[in-house]
């Protein structure tokens, strides 16, 4: 293609953008459809929060602290965990190179990209689903050490109910990223919603009878009857819901190679949050519980913001590095990003100055006395801090997914986690249980940083190679290796 013509279907590209509100009229930076979409998501989001929490204290009432409760929660604990993480990771790999393939050679070689890789999540999930089956009767013992046989052989019957849960996040996984790339960011926020509803109705229809069960069986219903409203979504787009196997190609081949690295960030990333409690635990009785309870309000309002923003902003940032519209990625980052922080920071100063007040409002009841309120509030002011940060981060992830450059993800999780450890040793002994939230603010903003400066030395490198190339394309994807790799660069 020469470059005249390729210039010309850039400028297409960029009005047909223009057209469905991703970039202003006179080129700036900013959608505000996005803003629209990313307040949408966070409304939905805390909405099935909120549906969660109402499930929570159907559960407490029905079963209060019994042995058929711990049994459950730990038969969930395994299932849950490798959804997250296995199925999770798939949007930010399979959103950016749906929208290449779709732009550069249209719906009908997207769609094969897409059911190749739901093929290839299913297939992983089930093979994970099965190994977990053959597995379950000591990793369970593992889990639960103190159980006795019987609580352990219903923790087992729990399990074996839940564990088809697996392989239908991987549908659910995809069908919701295929509906985000196409605009429906409602349908697919509000639709974990059925989840806890639907085991709302199990606990309430069937909880004397059938005890602990019901909530098993209500969290498989809710999870078969969330993937059938997505996939209903998406076959009203047009995509087939059907997974099929076309073999391997190059487009698939860099979804899994993108996949990787994002499996390998979460995991350990994961450790964080394990180090965490387990330096709470040396700081004496009732620390672990002032970091949990300080650290709730964060962990809520960090799944409704900076979950919300990477929702919205992943499908944007990939249309933007799709038509290579650099210029745009980098002003839509710096954009997004003075906004997201500009609204964020007075909610956030507003939550830390009455932090105490909030503490006594949510918590301080029954056990939970006055006494305990200072130090909960103290960790809650310090965890935070992390919010902004968190927002921030949100979208630096996205447009590294979108970019391709996944490979990141690993490099700044090894730095968080040792990094948190320095700081929650350091920090702890100063300040006691607040010094690791204050850790975890710290690392956060050290992450940001670091994966900050790669992005700009990456979007510094691209610019410039597009401004030198004369004429053609580059092979998919458009970075073929790592910036370290090559010629120029480097950090």
């Amino acid at each position: 293609m020469s470059g005249a013509s390729l210039a010309l279907e850039r400028v297409r590209y960029s009005a047909s953008l223009e057209g469905r509100g991703m970039v202003s009229s006179r080129g700036r930076p900013l959608s505000w459809r996005v803003l629209f979409q990313m307040a949408t998501v966070g409304a939905y989001t805390a909405l099935v929060k909120m549906a969660g929490a109402a499930k929570v204290v159907l559960t407490a009432r029905a079963f209060g602290m019994s042995d058929g409760v711990e049994a459950y929660l730990i038969a969930f604990l395994l299932p849950s965990f490798v959804s997250d993480i296995l199925a999770g990771s798939l949007s930010p790999a399979l959103v950016p190179a749906f929208i290449e393939v779709s732009h550069r050679e249209g719906r009908e070689a997207a769609n094969r990209l897409y059911q190749g890789a739901l093929a290839a999540a299913v297939g992983l999930l089930s093979l994970v689903a099965l190994v977990l089956v053959a597995g379950a009767p000591w990793i369970l013992h593992a889990l639960a050490l103190g159980f006795s046989a019987p609580k352990l052989a219903l923790t087992g019957s729990l399990f074996l109910t839940m564990l088809p849960i697996v392989p239908i996040t991987a549908l659910t996984i995809t069908w919701r990223s295929i509906l985000n790339t196409e605009g429906h960011f409602a349908l697919a926020a509000a639709a974990p919603a059925l989840t806890p509803l639907v085991t709302i109705l199990f606990l309430l229809g069937f909880g004397h009878e059938w005890g602990v069960q019901s909530l098993a069986a209500g969290t498989l219903a809710g999870s078969v009857l969330e993937a059938v409203l997505l996939g209903a979504g998406a076959s009203r787009l047009g995509f087939p819901v059907v997974p099929r196997w076309y073999g391997r190609n190059a487009a698939l081949d860099h979804v899994l190679a993108q996949y990787g690295p994002v499996v390998l960030g979460t995991l350990l990333l994961g450790g964080v949050t394990l180090i965490d409690q387990a330096m709470a635990t040396m700081l004496g009785a009732g620390s672990v519980a002032a970091l949990n309870y300080g650290t709730r309000v964060t962990m809520v309002l960090i799944a409704i913001g900076p979950g919300a923003v990477a929702t919205a902003i992943l499908p944007h940032f990939s249309r933007l590095t799709a038509s290579q519209d650099w210029d745009h990625v980098r002003g839509s980052l710096r954009s997004y990003a003075v906004i997201i922080v500009g609204v964020a920071l007075p909610v956030i100063g507003f939550l830390i100055a009455f932090s105490e007040p909030l503490v006594r409002l949510f918590f301080e009841r029954g056990q939970f006395t006055g006494a305990a309120t200072g130090l909960v509030a103290t960790v809650q002011r310090y965890s935070l801090l992390q919010i902004p940060a968190a927002l921030v981060m949100a979208l630096v992830l996205r447009l590294i997914s979108s970019m391709r450059l996944n490979y990141l993800l690993p490099r700044a999780a090894v730095l968080s986690v040792a990094l948190n450890l320095v700081l929650d040793v350091l920090l702890m002994r100063w300040m006691g249980i607040a010094g690791i939230a204050l850790s975890t603010t710290l690392v956060q903003v050290a992450a940001l940083a670091y994966l900050w400066l790669r992005l700009r030395a990456e979007l510094a490198f691209t610019l410039d190679r597009a401004s030198t190339r004369i004429s053609g394309k580059p092979d998919f994807p458009i970075r073929e290796e790592p910036l370290e790799t090559r010629s120029r660069g480097g950090c």
